[in-house]
């Protein structure tokens, strides 16, 4: 079984890619031409999009260089453990929404920590894995299609990733 499903991951993005060719000229597409513009309009998308990237990883960085990250930890951790969740999770909870890549390296670090097969480990592991980067995705999207005002999708994504979070800890509970 091992070897099929190694076979079919080999094969799956070569064969997506030659489906989609033989697609666009089924069609009668100039498929290199449309190509070619895609790839600059992903270009022009990210140096759009690269100021609210940048703004979102100093603001990271100067939390935690300044200790307001531990200061909130500190804070938050006793009110999460009232929720029945565990306070080692706290860094993770509050630096989710903001970057996908920050809360990835605190994963890693958990797991590395605490096991792989640890409750930490896999509650971190599966609330990286379904919550949702929220400020990441206002600040980017919101930003590159111009969008002034977020209306009501930061309170439904803060709620979202809320719910996520609780789900991720009962939920794994249940399972044990």
């Amino acid at each position: 079984m091992t070897s099929l499903l190694s076979a079919i991951s080999l094969c799956f993005i070569p064969g997506i890619i030659t489906v989609i060719i033989f697609h666009g000229l089924w069609k009668r597409v100039h498929v290199y031409d449309s190509f070619i513009e895609g790839a600059k309009t992903g270009i022009a998308t990210a140096v759009e999009i690269l100021p609210f990237i940048i703004a979102i990883f100093i603001g990271i960085e100067a939390m935690v260089s300044s200790g307001a990250m531990e200061y909130l930890e500190n804070i938050i951790g006793p009110v999460f453990e009232k929720l029945g969740i565990p306070r080692e999770l706290t860094s993770l909870i509050l630096l989710r929404p903001v970057s996908g890549s920050g809360s990835l390296a605190l994963v890693e670090r958990m797991v590395t920590t605490y096991g792989a097969d640890s409750f930490l480990g896999n509650v971190a592991s599966v609330m990286a894995g379904t919550c949702e980067t929220v400020f990441y995705v206002i600040a980017v999207y919101f930003g590159a299609t111009a969008v002034k005002k977020i209306r009501h999708s930061l309170l439904a994504g803060l709620v979202g990733y809320g719910v996520g979070v609780m789900a991720s800890v009962w939920i794994y509970r249940l399972m044990e």
